[in-house]
């Protein structure tokens, strides 16, 4: 029970605030109410008192929480907001830009903070960025390319101009992922019925006003808040061209106040500017110009806080808008930030009921799984590509119950085609069931592409060579997604190849494919160590083969093949046996590739075999059989991967002649020998190679490791496979996984005294 001063000073507030608030008749039956609850406390029950309490109690201030963008910055937040939690701060209103956009839309879609953090750091970052799916996953066609010295970057050809994408970063994987961790939010379009009425700031393209996301698809809205210029490609909503935020209002705070904020909590994970020592190269500056727009916006909302309004700016040294990595550590670095500010955000803790109240309105669970009602495929773009096609790749069923995991799977499987910018799951909740909606969009810059690609060999000794390739590939010529590729390579060897490949169904389980190739090389004939002479052979080739590609597994083909070659003495003296030689053939060849970077594999394996049969039934010169196959399987426990490898190769039947026979030499074919420098009629190898990653980066990680190789080839006078003549030899190498492909600066001995170093670009098995 209240005491006499303390009715009094009761009485006394409220009557003050009443007589602002009411009208005269209502104000003076208040007062006397209020009169008489203190002059009889005893006569009066606390229920019946209770109901004007209520009524009239003070209103807790409406908390607004802004969420300021900074990349990896960003998870500064869940430090934050860890806090508030802790000091029983209840959110009313969000409103974010960039990753903080992704912070704020997840936590106002009902996730804790502890739950924040768990989701946040647990994403390989590194994985998600590069967005394209598991090597494993991507269609045999496109998976095939990476055998051939190509770089990543592809560019279109569209109506006689050169098309480029319109970010560097592959986003395909964070669009799903977002889709993923906000599937409990399908069926909110509005996001003012969010647990946390919310609010994402993106950026227009082509005006450069300020675009305030109000509702929608809430992934959606957080992906494009986070577009930034050049790295991700823009988003389009509603008809705008969307990029980062950050460039018009970093820190939102006048949009939480109109939201209905009284107090602002504004988070802001922006950095001072570099000085000049420490701006390094183009990137660099170009960050530093970035910065300084962000920064006159940030300014001017930061002036507009007033005195019960929270400002909070983590001190995080030197990470990084791109430490993704370290995300648990900034995280901390947030929550020391916020603690600092403890004594300005006491003042807004409430009672242990009334947030318990608040924690089970706003919590909500991750969807782990769902049971899928129906299925449905659209495909956006120009183009001839298929939904049926599309659809054939999925192997989720309507009725099937699947959780997360193979919902992103499945996306990574279409992306993996090659043909598409975005693959977006549209899950929306339909009674006990989810509607799956599969949208596809083209690339804007396909279907026609060019890539380019270099290989690079030196032994240090003067010996050295490369190539340049280009292919240019036509997609979908018609419905069933017919190509048609041309590769020109200039430098050793050099030559022209085309090939048409024509599924010959909509799920493209079987093809057939005609090709034609021009190809020039040289040989170097050894005596020892020394190089008695070269011969150059061009050969005209031609054929057709049909096939079966059961997708990402790999191929098999049979078919003919026709063919000239032309042998000449390019210096020494060379005893060959013809310079005019016709060929007929046969060739049966099948691949399975399931290694998960051909670059430096950590998993999986790849197995191939090819036979080749000539006859002169077809119009042969020689007759002979050649059959050749190889395994490599990748091994990885923590950072150290193993491969073992092993190849071989012989005739059947008659002798192979000079034009086809089988070589060994270079890095990881008897290292220390120079490349194809044996050269037989038999061939065999086998190999372990062992590497462990020293450093890594979002553009590449170096790789130190070592080899063991024992093999050789055996000419026709000799045994065949007599394997008390296998040679020894080994390497030790330093690797790095760079965009035109695995680099190796390396060191080779072989038995024998034979000692090589070599700078080598390319793939070497």
């Amino acid at each position: 029970m209240l005491r006499g001063h303390e009715r009094v000073g009761l009485v006394a507030e409220y009557v003050k605030r009443y007589m602002k608030k009411t009208t005269d008749v209502m104000r003076i039956l208040q007062i006397l109410l209020l009169l008489l609850a203190l002059l009889f406390p005893a006569g009066i029950s606390a229920a019946e008192t209770g109901t004007f309490a209520a009524a009239d109690a003070p209103k807790r201030p409406k908390i607004g929480v802004v969420f300021g963008g900074g990349g990896a910055k960003g998870a500064a937040h869940i430090g934050v907001l860890k806090v508030l939690e802790e000091q029983k701060i209840p959110v009313d209103y969000i409103a974010g830009t960039s990753m903080g956009a992704i912070v704020g839309a997840l936590y106002a879609s009902g996730l804790s903070a502890d739950e924040l953090e768990k989701v946040i750091t647990a994403i390989d970052w590194k994985d998600v960025f590069k967005g394209d799916p598991d090597r494993r996953d991507v269609d045999y066609r496109r998976k095939r390319e990476d055998y051939e010295h190509l770089t990543a970057l592809q560019v279109g050809i569209r109506d006689g101009k050169v098309v480029m994408p319109k970010g560097l970063v592959k986003d395909q994987k964070v669009n799903v992922l977002f889709e993923m961790l906000m599937l409990h939010t399908s069926d909110i379009n509005d996001f003012d019925k969010l647990p946390i009425p919310y609010r994402a700031i993106a950026t227009d393209l082509e005006t450069g006003e300020m675009v305030v996301i109000k509702g929608g698809k809430l992934a959606d809205a957080a992906r494009a808040s986070m577009s930034v210029p050049g790295a991700f490609p823009p988003i389009e909503l509603n008809g705008r061209l969307l990029i980062d935020g950050g460039i018009v209002r970093n820190v939102p705070v006048d949009i939480v106040r109109e939201m209905g904020a009284d107090i602002i909590i504004c988070i802001d994970v922006d950095k001072p500017l570099q000085n000049r020592e420490e701006i390094g190269g183009s990137l660099s500056v170009l960050n530093q110009m970035i910065d300084i727009m962000m920064k006159k916006n940030v300014k001017e909302q930061i002036k507009t806080l007033g005195p019960q309004d929270v400002y909070i700016n983590p001190e995080l040294g030197k990470l990084g808008s791109t430490d993704f990595d370290k995300s648990a550590e900034i995280a901390s670095l947030g929550e020391k930030a916020a603690r600092e500010k403890l004594d300005s955000l006491k003042r807004y803790s409430v009672s242990e009921a009334e947030y318990a109240a608040f924690t089970a309105r706003h919590h909500r669970d991750l969807v782990k799984e769902v049971k899928i009602a129906s299925v449905k495929v659209e495909v956006e773009g120009k183009s001839k590509i298929s939904p049926e096609v599309v659809s054939s790749r999925l192997s989720i069923k309507p009725g099937d119950t699947v959780d997360v995991e193979k919902l992103k799977e499945e996306a990574g499987i279409i992306y993996g085609t090659g043909d598409f910018e975005r693959v977006d799951l549209n899950v929306k909740r339909e009674g006990d069931g989810y509607d799956l909606l599969v949208k596809a969009k083209e690339k804007s810059w396909g279907p026609n592409y060019l890539r380019f690609g270099v290989a690079l060999e030196s032994d240090f000794e003067g010996s050295s060579s490369y190539n340049i390739l280009v292919d240019y590939t036509r997609r979908w010529i018609n419905r069933l997604g017919a190509e048609w590729k041309t590769q020109v390579n200039l430098g050793s060897p050099s030559g022209i190849y085309t090939e048409f490949y024509q599924p010959l169904s909509v799920k493209r389980l079987f093809f057939v494919s005609p090709w034609a190739e021009w190809r020039q090389n040289i040989f170097d004939v050894y005596d020892g160590k020394k190089v008695e002479a070269s011969y150059r052979i061009t050969r005209y080739e031609g054929g057709i083969d049909f096939g079966i590609q059961p997708w990402m597994y790999g191929e098999a083909r049979v078919g003919l093949q026709f063919a000239k070659f032309r042998a000449s003495p390019k210096s020494g003296k060379v005893d060959l046996p013809e310079d005019h030689i016709t060929r007929g053939a046969v060739r049966v060849g099948g691949r399975l590739d399931q290694l998960d970077n051909v670059n430096f594999p950590n998993e999986g394996y790849l197995a191939q075999v090819k036979l080749l049969s000539s006859l002169k039934a077809l119009g042969s010169d020689d007759e002979y059989n050649k059959i050749e196959g190889s395994f490599v399987g990748a091994y990885t426990l923590w950072k150290q991967t193993v491969l073992l490898a092993l190849s071989a190769g012989s005739h059947l039947g008659n002798d192979l002649p000079f034009y086809d026979q089988l070589t060994l030499g270079g890095i990881f074919n008897l290292s220390g020998l120079r490349t194809n420098q044996l050269l037989g009629q038999s061939m065999a190898i086998g190999k372990v190679i062992s590497y462990h990653k020293i450093g890594e980066s979002f553009i590449g990680d170096l790789y130190f490791g070592g080899s063991l190789e024992t093999g050789n080839v055996w000419r026709a006078e000799e045994k065949q496979f007599d394997l008390s003549k296998l040679r020894l030899a080994g390497s030790i190498f330093i690797g790095y996984d760079t965009i035109f492909g695995p680099l190796y600066i390396a060191f080779g001995h072989a038995d024998g005294g034979y000692n090589a170093g070599y700078f080598y670009l390319g793939r070497p098995f």
